[in-house]
């Protein structure tokens, strides 16, 4: 039995997988689990160039992040409505890995400032454009009642790829170096595009060969037109700028413990290590519950609840462990309650809101907090414990708002519902 059957009969008993979808699947989480195992590969030597670049001119990387997303954006979307879906695929990493390359040619004698800042924006910008298409090819490729049943299983495959790949980096950083890690992710990005195009060549041509189309353009006008779709951005934004105040002193107090370059990344790659295996964790067992229970306006707000304690105690004891106990809590929280909480949001809009309005809310509006967050910070000039004590009022907005979230995410609900039996009604 090949390895695809062999995984396919496998997930056919673990998750309600019918005839015919089992290698689809298979090839589906395989190509999750290969892309975020190469971008967490990467994160760690992003993390390393941001302390090559030094916390006092982190908020310029952060600037020019921004405006790599508002450039690549846009020519995504062009590439996007004129590429067949292969094609567009095949584009898209294709240049991805050959940049990686490209940079591991420029930083092997070691990274100067513009390389690092360089590589930092690079990765900081790929890895939401090349995520973003995946699940987009999952969307074209599934139907409705196939997604609900299968994307928790190939989001599964990601998670499990974002535990692997910090490994790898920890494991090899030694041997291979940080340049060489650059290989190491662009390999496993083409591994992961074999996969995708697994999915593609299995789709029926004429949906196959249809351009992906949209304009990042009505996206903006969507989120503007849209109180609620507003509140949404602010809370990203929120959420962002605490966590480059986080991210910010991490950088500045792992450079003061004067450890080498190696053991930097060494250490990153454990740190992601761990919130990734905090994150998968809790997504499995305790998000669902958590907003079944206690709803999705008290999901968003516990984490920064959460958070209020160890920034009082940083600001007291500002020392690296502290910090690095704030960025577990922080990302894991993130990515593991907050993320499927503020996915949740998204089923009280309509279909058009979600495809345009999200597509810029993940992308640019996150990064714009990114950089306005850096900035921030930059003029503030605090040292630890001032940041600390900055960020307590900080969360407490962000889990304010998050509540509010919750209680418009109701009355939105309610709406649709509404309006749904409305529609029906008319109907007959």
């Amino acid at each position: 039995m090949s390895v695809p059957s062999a995984a396919a009969a496998l997930g056919a008993r673990l998750v309600d997988c019918r005839p015919g979808e089992g290698r689809l699947l298979f090839w589906s989480f395989t190509g999750f689990f290969l892309l975020l195992a190469g971008y967490y590969v990467l994160r760690p030597v992003r993390e390393e160039m941001g302390v090559e670049i030094g916390p006092d001119k982190l908020q310029w990387a952060f600037t020019l992040t921004l405006a790599g997303m508002l450039a690549i954006v846009p020519l995504y979307g062009w590439a996007a409505a004129r590429l067949r879906r292969r094609r567009l695929l095949a584009t898209v990493f294709g240049i991805t890995a050959a940049v990686l390359a490209g940079f591991q040619a420029s930083i092997a004698g070691g990274a100067s400032t513009a390389a690092a800042l360089a590589l930092f924006v690079w990765v900081s910008v790929f890895n939401l454009v090349v995520v973003s298409l995946f699940w987009t090819t999952m969307a074209d490729r599934f139907e409705h009642a196939q997604a609900r049943r299968l994307f928790g299983m190939i989001a599964a495959g990601g998670s499990s790829g974002a535990l692997v790949g910090p490994t790898i980096t920890a494991l090899s950083v030694h041997a291979v170096g940080v340049h060489g890690l650059l290989l190491v992710s662009a390999a496993l990005l083409m591994l992961s595009l074999l996969c995708l195009l697994q999915v593609v060549d299995r789709q029926p041509e004429v949906a196959a060969g249809q351009p992906l189309g949209g304009s990042i353009w009505a996206g903006l006008a969507e989120v503007a037109a849209s109180p609620y779709l507003a509140m949404i951005g602010l809370l990203i934004v929120l959420q962002s700028v605490l966590g480059t105040f986080v991210y910010f002193e991490q950088a500045r107090l792992v450079k003061a413990a004067a450890l080498s370059a190696e053991a930097r990344t060494q250490l990153f790659a454990a740190i992601d290590l761990a919130v990734n295996l905090l994150a998968l964790g809790l997504q499995a067992l305790l998000a669902g519950r958590l907003m079944q229970k206690l709803g999705v306006g008290l999901t968003l707000a516990a984490v920064p609840l959460l958070l209020l304690v160890p920034l009082a105690i940083l600001a007291a004891m500002p020392v690296l462990t502290v910090l690095l106990l704030i960025q577990l809590l922080s990302r894991a929280g993130g990515h593991g309650l907050m993320r499927p909480a503020r996915e949740a949001l998204f089923t009280a809009v309509d279909r058009e809101s979600r495809y345009k309005a999200k597509n810029v809310l993940d992308t640019v509006v996150s990064r714009a907090g990114d950089a306005l967050g850096a900035w921030l910070h930059a003029a503030a000039g605090l040292a630890t414990p001032g940041v600390a004590l900055a960020a307590i009022p900080a969360a407490l907005a962000l889990a304010w708002l998050g509540r509010r979230l919750g209680r418009r995410y109701q009355r939105q609900v309610a709406g649709t519902a509404v309006a749904d039996d409305a529609a029906k009604a008319a109907a007959s």
